[in-house]
């Protein structure tokens, strides 16, 4: 194993966020509303190190407070509150106190909550104080912040933030009440999130989910009592009507004073950046020390002893190419790779980096590549829908009766198992959409660790239990956005359902195999399930922001290559180009010549520009080809899209080509062909960075109007160069991060401790709909026992009055 040395990842993390919300020049400027006690003694340490970044720190703080203090770091600013020293140390000491009393549970709760409701009042005012200062509310306003960086415990900064306008900063430890993933709109499922303070643990009994069910509704109303004259507050210092909900909504980043070592796995969203450990990550050194530090970080991306050895069984085609990248990497690091494919592949040939075992496969060469080249020329074909969905089902059976038996020959290739089980490997690397991968780690019982772009019927989701919500997570080939239509929602659900059925027969073959081979029943969830870490090839530059786990790691731009001098027949192109510069056209690896009509099209359409335009082609060349297309077999497509003179990149709309030109900056047409391309094209028109046409029904004039609309509308060029910010501003490169996570698994032979606790439960408990049955019965019994003691009791009453009042007869003599 690779003994590594590395920088804390939580603090360098957190910097760069914070950095990349301050101007990044001559240092941003900061207002930070601090809360006192504990909470300020880390986040004191937070604005140290932004200070000696050159960052300028102005703290707002009351005059009378117990640890906020001055500092050379940054500027203090107080204001005055209408409370004394001993006020605020009394209130806080006896507090303290009272925890420690004995008494009935009764009698310590109503004392807890008086004393709670006095510390709230005195907080609210000094609040109230803080905002009615027109003083320093005129200097906050003048000064023109980057950034509040505050502790949302008490509302008064994102208050502030709100008033001047811009964006915050949360520094906390958790919130009450789940008040951070509620306004974060994350997932926070009762069946195994257990709530603050009921000390609970992720692995609960029936009694122990239906208690913390339960505690979820005297909450609310807890929290509603305290945060509401927070709101009355804001809504009187900003003019309308808002909620302390709506001011948390408004945060762009959640820096969380935890982690899952110590903390239960649960899901997050993307702006909740876990930092547990923040106050011992980092050591003050003296300057002279600062360049032994650097060098140490430096030399923490080097493997100082011998490498662990790595077990890799990846997929054909484009996903190859983002793994070698990985591969190489982890090579070079001293680690020993063992790639195992087949005989006949595409794209994965013999490497100096690692070594190669092949195994017979029941197709050859020539078929496979005659299978994919037909793939390609059918894209073209416009069947009617139910063509197209019997070409569908007839393509998945197809691949599904090629690839399962190339994965049933691995298994039972007893010379190439047997290494494979003497090599004594610490880990398993895969692309699992063919899930062959994770059959050979469940039997080797090795930890996984997945490469993946997506797996069709969000089973990467459901297998890794993070939450898929249909009203804003669109399904994969849906082409929609997360903004969707009363209409296209109903089609998302309908996608979703529909899509497990085709997912079942897709892997029914896969799933009958690994019973065989592991002579147990198992389902492809299940194996899917058993990842250690998801290394998931997006971001949220370019995906839609959704809910995530813990051990889901996003690598997107992994592809992205450091530019690197153009070949010399390219380079004498583009200088030719002149002051017009060059566009870039490919369709990908797997089409590089169209049908001919299609073809004159295109030709035609470019004809039309006054740009260099180099078409990767090795069709027959259209008979109307204009002067300033340039044909060719094979371009150097990253060196091309980095250079400053290309203007426009036309795309299949490919994982790989959209993260080249989002890295690059590059504004795009888009011509998606099949698979994800669609959904790929849809999310980068849907941020404005380029348009996509429908290569079956596009004409001449389309393909003209569309690429003179991206390299003359410069709101286009402007829109990708934000997403190219964007994406480039972070605290590590996607294939450092990659080959990080790689190792870590690969050193703690997983990482057990973000599996999230709702792997052991079922559908019912996981949606605790147990818990809400048994509720709903026990106040449908409370009510019944209620109702026929009532009645019992109203019958008693009325026949004993019936009786009262009974006439008596009188005697007849």
């Amino acid at each position: 194993m690779a003994v590594v040395l590395r920088a804390h990842p939580q603090l360098v993390a957190m910097l760069v966020l914070l950095l990349s919300v301050l101007s990044s020049a001559a240092g941003g400027k900061l207002l930070v509303v601090p809360v006192d006690g504990s909470r300020w003694l880390s986040m004191r340490e937070v604005l140290d190190v932004l200070s000696q970044k050159g960052h300028e720190i102005v703290v707002v703080a009351p005059e009378i407070n117990k640890h906020i203090k001055p500092s050379k770091n940054f500027v203090m600013k107080t204001y005055p509150i209408p409370f004394t020293k001993e006020e605020v140390d009394g209130s806080f000491h006896s507090f303290s106190q009272e925890v420690f009393e004995e008494g009935y549970f009764l009698e310590r709760f109503l004392k807890v909550y008086q004393r709670l409701k006095r510390i709230s009042d005195m907080t609210l005012s000094t609040c109230a104080h803080l905002l009615s200062n027109k003083q320093i509310v005129r200097y906050l306003q003048k000064s023109k912040f980057d950034a509040v960086f505050t502790d949302p415990v008490l509302p008064c900064g994102q208050i502030l933030a709100e008033h001047l306008s811009v964006p915050s900063i949360f520094f906390f430890r958790v919130m009450p009440c789940g008040l951070d993933f509620e306004a974060t709109q994350c997932p926070n499922p009762p069946s195994y999130v257990p709530r603050v303070f009921t000390g609970l643990t992720d692995h609960m009994s029936f009694l122990q989910r239906v208690k913390n069910l339960i505690l979820d509704i005297p909450n609310y109303f807890l929290c509603d009592s305290v945060f509401q004259p927070y709101a009355k507050l804001a809504s009187e210092f900003l003019q309308r009507d808002v909620t302390v909900l709506d001011l948390w909504r408004k945060a762009s980043i959640w820096l969380l004073r935890l982690d899952f070592v110590l903390d239960y796995p649960r899901p997050l969203m993307p702006n909740m950046i876990v930092i547990g450990g923040v106050n011992c990550a980092y050591n003050k050194l003296p300057q002279r020390y600062q360049i032994y530090t650097a060098l140490v970080l430096f030399l923490s991306f080097w493997s100082w002893a011998e490498g662990g050895k790595l077990l890799v069984v990846p997929q054909d085609g484009s996903h190859w190419l983002s793994m070698r990248v990985v591969l190489e990497k982890l090579w070079e690091r001293g680690h020993e790779i063992v790639a195992v494919i087949p005989d006949a592949s595409l794209l994965m040939k013999s490497s100096q980096s690692f070594t190669i075992k092949t195994y017979s496969v029941p197709y050859t060469q020539e078929f496979l590549e005659r299978f994919y080249h037909s793939i390609g020329e059918k894209i073209f074909d416009n069947p009617s829908f139910l063509e197209k969905i019997t070409i569908i089902i007839s393509n998945m059976s197809e691949v599904t009766t090629m690839f399962s038996s190339s994965c049933r020959n691995l298994l039972y290739d007893e010379e190439l198992m047997k290494y494979i089980q003497d090599s004594k490997f610490d880990a398993v690397m895969m692309d699992p959409v063919l899930p062959c991968g994770p059959i050979i780690a469940e039997y080797l019982s090795l930890p996984s660790v997945y490469f993946m772009r997506g797996l069709p019927c969000t089973l990467d989701y459901e297998a890794a239990q993070c939450p898929s919500p249909f009203s804003y997570v669109p399904r994969i080939f849906m082409s929609s956005s997360d903004h969707m239509t009363f209409t296209e929602r109903v089609k998302n659900h309908l996608v979703g359902i529909s899509g497990n059925w085709l997912c079942y027969l897709f892997y029914l073959k896969y799933e009958n195999l690994a019973s065989e081979f592991l002579h147990k029943e198992v389902t492809i969830l299940e194996l899917f399930s058993k990842a250690s870490i998801w290394l998931m090839r997006y971001d949220f530059v370019f995906e839609y922001p959704r809910p995530i786990m813990p051990n889901m790691v996003y690598v997107g731009g992994i592809n992205c290559e450091q530019k690197e001098p153009l070949p010399k027949e390219f380079e004498a192109i583009v200088n030719a180009s002149g002051e017009h510069g060059i566009v870039v056209f490919s369709l990908g690896s797997m089409v590089s010549e169209i049908p001919m009509k299609k073809a004159t099209e295109i030709a035609e359409a470019l004809g039309t520009v006054p740009q260099t335009v180099l078409w990767r082609y090795t069709g027959q060349t259209p008979p109307n080809l204009p002067k300033n297309v340039k044909l060719v077999k094979w371009l150097p497509q990253n060196d091309l899209l980095a250079h400053p003179k290309t203007r426009a990149f036309i795309t299949h709309g490919g994982s790989h080509g959209v993260y080249e030109g989002i890295c690059n900056a590059v504004p795009m047409v888009l011509m998606p062909l099949f698979g994800d391309q669609m959904d790929n094209a849809k999310r980068v028109e849907s941020r404005g960075a380029g348009l996509t046409l429908n290569i079956l029904e596009m004409t001449s004039k389309d393909i003209s109007t569309a690429l003179k609309a991206v390299i003359n509308d410069k709101k286009y060029k402007e829109n990708i160069k934000r997403l190219s910010d964007l994406h480039l501003d972070r605290p590590i490169h996607p294939l450092d991060l990659a080959v990080y996570w790689v190792e870590f698994v690969m050193r703690h032979k997983g990482a057990p401790h973000l599996r999230p606790a709702a792997h052991d439960l079922n559908w019912f408990q996981y949606h605790s709909l147990d818990v809400i049955a048994f509720l709903l019965a026990v106040v449908l019994l409370s009510l019944f026992i209620s109702v026929k003691c009532c009645m019992c009791c109203c019958r008693r009453c009325c026949c004993k009055k019936g009786r009262t009042r009974k006439p008596t007869k009188s005697k007849s003599h």
